[in-house]
């Protein structure tokens, strides 16, 4: 997707990620090549990455390849040179 001018319309899904959903995170709305940077709530980075366009799909897992824990996650993301930046909250269950 084409990215856009703003964090204004940045969404996360499916949010909750249920224990019987097995698919991608799919995160969209975002300006292109954002920094893409996924922790749980105590700040331990789980993923890092840069949006493809307007979009970041997340497979779920931590850089070890497993599933992450049920808790609450925190995306954070900035533009290339940091002057705009946006966090949603992700809910994962198990």
């Amino acid at each position: 997707t084409a990215g856009t001018e703003s964090y204004k319309n940045l969404y996360v899904y499916p949010n909750p990620v249920r224990e019987t959903y097995h698919g991608d995170v799919v995160v969209s709305g975002f300006i292109a090549e954002s920094t893409v940077k996924i922790t749980d709530i105590s700040g331990n980075l789980v993923m890092e990455g840069k949006s493809g366009g307007g979009q970041f799909i997340w497979d779920g897992k931590n850089f070890n390849g497993s599933r992450v824990h049920t808790g609450v996650y925190l995306i954070f993301c900035s533009n290339s040179d940091g002057s705009k930046w946006k966090v949603l909250k992700l809910l994962f269950i198990h």
